[in-house]
């Protein structure tokens, strides 16, 4: 069945309704070929550059897959085996523990579940740190959880695995991904700040812009594994979707065996709850995308910097992939949204069933049963009973009516009027939450349109001390690099729980704590940066407090 470009490329246009302030690019591609290319806006604006085929983005994380197609490289080639503890390769990695000690492995890293720091920020915005440094300062953190277990999506993982691929090849990280996966591909690739580049790339790089569209640069630069600058084309993530759709050939070089990528492309569930949430495998991420059509699971990866954003992901059986890229602050919705479009629409024109719309129904229930708390990263989720014997919870401060549905979820719906004039009606309507156990874990699953995760874990009452309490009040950053990302940092009690509020661009985000000495703090929630430890220092009655490796100061 034949696909109209033109309403492809409508469906294109329609997904930015005008809201581009940058350069927006796309293709659709299938195990071969490219089959169809999108672009608007602009990649540089003075020179009223345009983005092409052979455009520069930047990719961020989505180099994760270039990093664990390496580590594959090695397993292939008998040098290190998923099952090895990290130290076999790293000895001098360790971490503090309150909760015992325990080996952190390859596949842990892999799945995102070395129950260790997550992100380290200095490390990412400071091109002189080196990986060296960074394992160093590792050593003055703490597990968070037992390895293998809370999926926590972890850029110092797989900061790890690259230093891993080093010290087993002898090679620089770049030169070892180059000499295995780029140059047999031709896929065209640069980690390297922007001000670092090429000249010569100068007209093909996308520059970054801020969400009114105002020339920026992307102050990420470092722990090149994990993505924060590496710059690619559409073509060349689609090659490597290509070879993840052929089992490890692309363009008739075979780089690996098929059981390898098919083992790559797999789920390992360590909870039936696995099969549902976002997590991810071998790198690739799972349940992060639903279609409107009758397909098999898609499976990709994405990335974000400050101002690009990529999204890459393919449907493994039907051989059909979408690559979006974007250069500006506010793009991350647009990218989805754009990628989202693309593949329904493509899907529709090749003739697929439309999945049925699932007919929920709201049943009685008693709102008392799923009263109570829960701490997340989003903030605390309190489900609570109204006067009226109502249940409600609050979501980026937008009260919701709760009702049971005969699928065992809440259903949410904005109780203020007012809300069904504006867009937030329309992206909070539909949104679902499930009090469940996972590993052991009462948690709170949170569904939005068809994509879950877990958001949090039960509440309990946190600790609170003297030396923290005379620690509140509004803080600085001191690193300037980072201080230019988050400006400002309180801490403090908000209804007697000892709250971090950091502001970033205007918009604040509490973390609340669990206090467990005069110096330490863990932050309290599931899923990524949770469980993490928080430091508190008064030398000679200065309070600095650290949190994911940034220091800042009371004023």
């Amino acid at each position: 069945m034949a696909v109209n470009y033109d309403s492809l490329n409508q469906v294109f246009l329609d997904s930015i309704k005008k809201k581009n302030k940058g350069g927006l690019s796309a293709v659709i591609f299938d195990n071969e070929k490219i089959l169809f290319s999108f672009y608007d806006g602009f990649i540089n604006k003075e020179k009223k550059l345009k983005p092409q085929a052979d455009s520069l983005f930047m990719i961020g994380s989505n180099t994760k897959v270039f990093t664990a197609l390496g580590i594959f490289r090695l397993i292939e080639d008998g040098k290190l085996s998923l099952d090895d503890p990290i130290t076999k390769f790293i000895p001098e990695f360790s971490v503090k523990s309150r909760i015992g000690e325990y080996e952190v492995t390859v596949e842990n890293l892999m799945m995102h579940r070395g129950g260790f720091q997550c992100d380290l920020i200095p490390y990412m915005v400071d091109d002189d740190k080196t990986y060296d440094g960074l394992i160093a300062a590792l050593k003055e953190t703490y597990r968070a959880t037992v390895p293998g277990t809370m999926f926590a999506y972890c850029n110092i993982g797989f900061t790890l695995l690259g230093v891993i691929e080093e010290r087993i090849t002898g090679k620089k990280y770049y030169d070892f991904i180059k000499e295995v996966l780029l140059d047999p591909l031709g896929i065209e690739l640069y980690i390297s700040p922007e001000k670092k580049l090429p000249e010569n790339l100068s007209d093909r790089v996308a520059q970054s812009f801020d969400k009114k569209g105002r020339r920026k640069f992307d102050p990420l630069s470092a722990l090149y594994p994990a993505g924060p600058c590496t710059y690619t084309t559409l073509e060349g993530l689609a090659k490597i979707g290509q070879l993840l759709m052929n089992d490890g050939e692309c363009n008739g070089v075979r780089l690996y065996k098929p059981e390898t990528i098919q083992f790559m492309k797999t789920l390992k569930v360590i909870d039936e709850l696995d099969n549902s949430v976002v997590t991810a495998g071998y790198c690739l991420l799972h349940n992060l995308l639903h279609l409107d059509y009758e397909t098999s699971k898609p499976i990709g990866h994405g990335g974000d910097t400050n101002y690009h954003h990529a999204k890459f992901d393919f449907l493994p059986e039907e051989k059909i992939g979408v690559v979006v890229f974007s250069n500006f602050e506010t793009a991350p919705k647009i990218t989805r949204d754009i990628e989202i479009a693309l593949f329904n629409e493509y899907l529709k024109e090749m003739g697929f069933p439309k999945k049925e719309a699932p007919k929920r129904k709201t049943v009685d229930f008693d709102p008392n049963k799923y009263a109570g708390k829960y701490d997340s990263m989003l903030g605390q989720f309190d489900l609570k009973v109204t006067p009226k014997g109502e249940l409600t919870t609050t979501f980026h401060k937008i009260l919701l009516d709760l009702k049971l549905d005969d699928e065992g979820w809440l259903e949410a719906t904005p109780k203020a009027l007012w809300t069904r004039l504006t867009p937030i009606y329309k992206q909070i309507k539909g949104i679902r939450f499930l009090e469940t156990t996972y590993l052991g874990n009462e948690v709170l699953v949170m569904d939005q349109k068809g994509t879950k995760q877990i958001i949090g874990e039960r509440y309990r009452v946190p600790s609170v001390n003297t030396a923290w309490l005379k620690a509140a009040g509004d803080y600085v950053i001191d690193d300037k690099l980072v201080r230019d990302m988050v400006s400002k940092i309180t801490f403090g009690l908000k209804d007697g729980e000892p709250v971090l509020t950091l502001v970033e661009e205007g918009q604040k985000a509490d973390t609340y704590l669990d206090i467990v000495n005069e110096s330490e703090a863990v932050i309290k929630g599931y899923g990524r940066n949770s469980k993490e430890t928080v430091f508190l220092t008064n030398e000679g009655g200065k309070y600095s407090i650290t949190m994911q490796g940034v220091k800042a100061t009371k004023k």
